[in-house]
């Protein structure tokens, strides 16, 4: 299998990629506040879950070592990773194994505003996230042959559905360290060919800790759908003190 291929083949099973950001709506005040960080090292935890086509389930488990640090007028987080764990069908063992032992050294560090926003990427609302992956599956769709039945055509769309909004969850959200937006859903409907409706929709939500105004807990799920089939993508982000 080639590089571009696996990698393709990875983003798309298991969400492994962390880069730019993802709002579903803006961020609001506290931009002149600065937040306290956590003073002693802490472990972040990302747990992602993929239902595949034919009913499996496919998680992948990482944890980091992290620390906070001023820098500038905001904070830079530095870690390393201290476990990882995939569990997959045995038809993707290989794939799997690949996963596991990836690096993740090149995520940090992430660097933070005096409020705790990610920066970096920009700033502001990202519905063309959602747009940009709607308008790639819609090319994908017209580019495949229309299967002969509706039912083979819904399984075939719902597949590259998908596969299209695999991206969705490769982008922290930009309050994960320090949760400010509360509950956010974003819904988006596909046309596709036979006078079929796809659907796209996208939830988040994050709680603060008791001890402090940083991440305790975080669930994201990217939902997509056809008729009454639909197929999820979950992650789930938790951090303790170490």
């Amino acid at each position: 299998m080639k590089a571009s291929t696996r990698r393709g083949a990875l983003g798309l099973m298991f969400g492994c990629g962390v880069s730019a950001v993802l709002m579903l709506r803006p961020a609001i005040g506290r931009a002149n506040e600065t937040v306290a960080c956590p003073s002693s090292p802490m472990r972040l935890s990302r747990r992602i879950e993929r239902n595949l086509r034919d009913g499996s389930l496919l998680s992948v488990d990482r944890s980091w070592a992290i620390e906070f640090a001023l820098q500038g007028p905001g904070f830079a987080i530095t870690g390393h990773q201290i476990e990882a764990s995939v569990n997959a069908p045995d038809s993707l063992a290989p794939l799997a194994a690949i996963e596991q032992n990836r690096s993740t050294d090149d995520m940090w560090p992430i660097m933070l505003s005096g409020d705790g926003r990610i920066v970096g990427t920009g700033s502001g609302t990202r519905e063309e996230d959602l747009r940009a992956a709607i308008a790639q599956a819609q090319e994908i769709i017209a580019g495949r042959p229309i299967p002969a039945s509706e039912q083979e055509a819904q399984m075939q769309y719902l597949a590259e559905l998908q596969q299209a909004s695999s991206s969705l969850l490769t982008r922290l959200p930009d309050d994960l360290f320090f949760p400010r937006l509360g509950p956010m859903r974003s819904v988006r409907a596909v046309d596709l060919p036979g006078g079929l409706t796809g659907e796209f929709e996208v939830t988040y939500d994050a709680v603060s800790a008791q001890e402090g105004e940083w991440l305790a807990d975080a669930e994201r799920e990217v939902i997509t759908r056809i008729a009454g089939s639909e197929q999820r993508a979950r992650e789930v982000w938790t951090m303790r003190e170490l």
